[in-house]
């Protein structure tokens, strides 16, 4: 029990990192009504479910459709969710994720300007562009065993489900393989460092305890792979109204 504590703690401890965002001041990042929000999306797909046996012959991966395209389904919940709120939504179409997912930069106990995204940081102000919200596709780590040699990791590119098998017993994961990144411009800020998307994407591979066995494992029908798109789906709702609530309320 201990071994698989402590593994569930180094899980944890690497979907995020173990550094600690710099203080700021209350309200850090806060925006009024009517500022406008760069927001861009890319969310790879098919979904995919990867399997760990008790061996390796009993390891396999396969694809699946969710009933909606990930990148679009995340720009209309997030687009939904914002202009609610009462901000501009500008959809940062014309830019590469690689120059905009880094904006702002933790240095010497504070946050600066990242200078190897000089060029879409100037370009989003003159966009008067306060903000920017990136939610892409990330590796996920899903599962990190101990037990007494090198730990045994599994990571998934795509969102879906994981599924561990042990000696007849089978635990199943909703995978969300994703990672939302909030910045301020001025002055530069990363807001999702802080609550509440920390806490909500540290916490983003979950178990669904009521999992119903399959009839075919090696290839769950639509309404068996059903549960797996509801928790996604609901992760990027969640992951959306917190977005909002930090550039609503500040960084926490």
């Amino acid at each position: 029990m201990l071994k698989r504590l402590l593994a569930l703690a180094m899980l944890a401890t690497a979907l995020v990192g173990c550094t600690t965002a710099p203080p700021v001041p209350p309200d850090a990042g806060k925006l009024p009504k009517g500022a406008k929000v760069g927001l861009l999306v890319n969310m790879p797909a098919p979904a995919q479910h990867m399997h760990v046996g008790t061996t390796v012959f009993t390891n396999f991966a396969t694809s699946h459709q969710f009933p909606w395209n990930p990148t679009s389904r995340t720009y209309d919940i997030f687009t939904a969710d914002l202009e609610r709120a009462g901000f501009q939504v500008v959809r940062l179409t014309n830019y590469a994720t690689t120059s905009v997912n880094a904006l702002a930069v933790s240095q010497n106990d504070g946050w600066r300007a990242n200078p190897a995204q000089a060029w879409a940081t100037q370009k989003l102000k003159e966009q008067q562009i306060a903000a920017v919200v990136v939610v892409e596709g990330k590796r996920t780590l899903t599962r990190m065993e101990c037990s007494g040699g090198p730990c045994a990791e599994s990571h998934m590119a795509n969102s879906g489900l994981f599924t561990r098998s042990m000696l007849g017993s089978t635990r199943y994961f909703a995978v969300p393989a994703m990672e939302a990144k909030v910045f301020a411009l001025a002055p530069p800020l990363e807001l999702s460092a802080y609550e509440p998307l920390k806490t909500l994407q540290e916490g983003r591979v979950r178990q669904l305890k009521d999992f119903a066995e399959p009839k075919d494992f090696n290839q769950l029908s639509k309404a068996e792979f059903q549960p797996v798109v509801a928790a996604i789906d609901a992760h990027i709702a969640a992951i959306s109204r917190a977005t909002v609530q930090t550039l609503v309320s500040g960084a926490k």
